[in-house]
């Protein structure tokens, strides 16, 4: 799925300003029941928040919640909405030998029931859909055809998604095939797909997405001590819960077991269990948060995998326990770092998503990553960006760590990264093969360099330093997320445990517009499409944000050799003045050799980009840059030739 995000109005620092959370107890905390600042009732809030929940009911083997994405072009859905939930429905694939990419249905074939297909065949989702819903189905399931998740679903061009009424969804390769063989051997599939309950009495459950994470999916272990972790490596047990049924509960405990499995021997070993406890669960405030009131230390000296355990109780039998149970595991490597999952047997961050902000222009994305122990350096960059168009891609793209230090820059040690804080710490430009660097596909780039020389050098990682890893994306071009984890609970958890120490997932990105009306705001960790904040959970829409990880894995080398000790020839000569500048800043270039095209782009001190210009055949000059409209603070100027990147800083007083 190509999703543009627009985010407005992002003021994580008037909020942080204005909270008064105190450290400690934070559970249980009931959300709802009206959108924040509303003041009026919502009856379907707590729906609106949560977001559809997509159940197989039958064969038991494969019963459970189930993670998918819906139909979903740009800015815009496609297909029917689920106004009136569809409960324990059957599913109805194709015969055996039939049309299961669903290219011609016959008419009437599924009546009633679910149309359930596979992706493939080159054919679009919408005439997929179209088929099925021809077929006489109530709802479209598209089974992924390919292993690490469901995708989004684009449009496309052959059929038109105005005529498609039905819902349509798409679930994991690795799901669809289990419920498949099961119906294939004689089970009657059944599915729920409700904006809420299942219409059952005592029913409680995990909100989807809803259980608190790592710091990340993946970290070296020598970044991971026995104890005495810095606060982003600390561990905080929690989730978002729902009363789904129409009866209050009582007594209701979320139970949370973490173990470690060393991968030397494969024998799990529990390192913290915890319960937290809710004594009157009512109908009508229907969702809480319950966290636990301390954070706690991983422990780990080699490879492995966590795996942390929650488990719904309450003082009657659930009548739908199949929601009541959830594991979300991490793994500690020998190099990899990744904030979103990671396939370990191909060695390749999981993408299932494109997104694209600042419609449709230039922009900058990545994740947060911080490490403990320094001397290490970054080996690879791994990456995936696609286009509207299959194909080799063409426009290169920067890569740029950003080192962020708290407290820098006249700026409070508050926390918050704020303009200011950041530094450019490497630069790299990677220039596609025009083969094997397509659309979609895994990108791996090695050349990180020095950002005032465009040289490639060996980057050396600092000690309890953060790092924002940036792909610096082409206009119409998106980058590839995780799009199925959810990092908002254990933002959430840390930031009501203890406001002063918030954990960043990735920076969040807006528009050009945006950053103009806000120029000095703190870049917030939390993405949303509303306004966005971890202490004002009935602001925006939970749903919305879930996926929201940038798939952008870094490699380090543990052991890193300095490329060489000779001096630094520099055949790129740039300079600006004056600086600080206020409404034009000049740009002095002079290349060795002509570079055919020559781009200026502007970043901002909070990682963001502000805006790009293009010049050819440039080998010598003085450029004049239009900063009228910048406000004043720091600021980051790139200049990229034929063959590399080089970065200045520059102020703008006024």
């Amino acid at each position: 799925m190509k999703q543009v995000i627009t985010l407005k109005n992002l003021l994580l620092a008037t909020c942080i300003a204005g909270a008064s959370i105190a450290n400690g107890q934070v559970q249980p905390l009931a959300f709802g029941p009206f959108p924040y600042g509303t003041g009026t009732s919502d009856p379907n809030w707590y729906a609106d928040y949560v977001g559809l929940r997509f159940v197989v009911n039958s064969p038991a083997a494969v019963a459970g919640q189930k993670i998918y994405t819906f139909a979903f072009s740009g800015g815009t859905p496609w297909g029917g909405a689920v106004t009136t939930p569809i409960i324990n429905e059957q599913i109805c694939m194709p015969p055996l030998g039939g049309d299961t990419l669903a290219s011609t249905l016959a008419p009437g074939s599924m009546t009633g029931k679910i149309g359930y297909v596979y992706r493939g065949g080159g054919i679009e989702f919408v005439c997929k859909a179209q088929q099925v819903q021809n077929a006489g189905a109530i709802a479209c399931v598209i089974v992924n055809n390919i292993n690490g998740g469901p995708v989004g679903m684009g449009a496309g061009t052959v059929c038109s998604a105005a005529g498609i009424t039905i819902p349509v969804f798409m679930i994991s390769k690795e799901d669809g095939d289990a419920i498949g063989a099961l119906y294939r051997g004689g089970d009657t599939a059944r599915l729920t797909i409700t904006p809420w309950g299942l219409s059952l009495a005592n029913d409680a459950g995990f909100v989807p997405g809803g259980i608190a994470g790592w710091h990340n999916y993946a970290i070296p272990s020598n970044q991971l001590g026995a104890s005495g972790n810095p606060f982003p490596y600390k561990m905080v047990d929690g989730a978002f819960i729902a009363n789904y049924g129409t009866n209050d509960l009582s007594g209701v405990n979320v139970t949370s077991t973490t173990t470690f499995t060393p991968s030397e021997t494969s024998v799990p070993a529990t390192q913290h269990t915890n319960t937290v406890t809710l004594s009157s669960f009512p109908a009508l405030d229907s969702v809480y948060a319950m966290f636990d009131d301390a954070e706690y230390d991983l422990s780990a000296t080699g490879k492995g995998r966590f795996d942390v355990t929650y488990n719904i109780t309450h003082s009657v039998a659930d009548a739908y326990p199949a929601d009541n149970s959830l594991t979300t595991s991490f793994y500690v490597t020998d190099s990899l770092y990744s904030k979103g999952r990671y396939d370990m047997v191909n060695n390749a961050p999981v993408r299932t998503i494109g997104y694209s902000f600042n419609a449709g222009g230039d922009f900058l994305w990545g994740p947060m990553y911080y490490v403990r122990n320094g001397g290490t350096s970054i080996s690879r960059v791994q990456y995936s960006l696609s286009t509207n168009t299959a194909g080799p891609l063409g426009t290169p793209a920067n890569i740029y760590l950003f080192k962020w230090a708290d407290g820098t820059g006249g700026q409070p040690a508050d926390s918050v990264l704020q303009n200011g804080e950041l530094t450019l710490a490497s630069l790299g430009v990677h220039n596609f093969d025009g083969v094997n660097d397509t659309s979609g596909a895994l990108l791996n780039f090695s050349g990180m360099g020095d950002p005032a020389s465009g040289n490639p050098t060996t980057i050396y990682l600092d000690a309890n330093s953060w790092y924002y890893l940036a792909v610096g994306v082409p206009g119409s071009h998106f980058l590839g997320a995780d799009g199925i984890v959810h990092p908002y609970p254990r933002i959430y958890g840390r930031f009501q445990l203890n406001n002063s120490n918030l954990d960043y997932t990735s920076l969040v990105n807006t528009s050009t517009d945006d950053i103009i009306a806000t120029p000095t705001g703190a870049n917030t960790p939390t993405p949303s499409t509303f306004v966005s904040f971890v202490n004002s959970v009935d602001s925006f829409n939970f749903s919305s944000t879930r996926g929201l990880i940038p798939a952008v894995a870094m490699i380090a080398n543990n052991s890193p050799v300095s490329v060489n000790n000779a001096p630094i020839v520099t055949d790129t000569k740039v300079s600006l003045f004056p600086n600080p500048a206020k409404d034009v800043m000049n740009v002095s270039v002079e290349l060795e050799n002509t570079s055919k095209l020559v781009t200026f782009t502007i970043i901002d001190g909070l990682g963001r980009f502000v805006s790009k210009e293009v010049y050819n055949n440039v080998k010598t000059g003085n450029f004049s840059v239009n900063t009228s409209k910048l406000t004043p603070g720091n600021y980051f100027f790139v200049m990229n030739t034929d063959s590399k990147a080089v970065s200045r800083n520059f102020v703008i007083a006024k």
